[in-house]
């Protein structure tokens, strides 16, 4: 497992699993400077899809629970 506590920008982090993404992966596969998706937390097919742009609602916190 990679060290998430390292002193990487927060935008090359991917929002979902933490962790760290290069420039060009952000720029290719992001939206507004930031991902919310990798290869570590998704598939290439929703990676493909654009599903790394977009903050998937199901991660939000507590919104499994209604």
């Amino acid at each position: 497992m990679a060290d998430t506590t390292g002193s990487t920008d927060i935008n090359r982090r991917c929002a979902r699993c933490g962790e760290a993404v290069s420039r060009r992966f952000v720029r290719v596969f992001g939206a507004s400077n930031r991902v919310y998706g990798c290869l570590d937390c998704l598939t290439r097919q929703r990676l493909s899809n654009g599903d790394a742009a977009r903050p998937d609602d199901a991660d939000a916190i507590g919104s499994g629970w209604k």
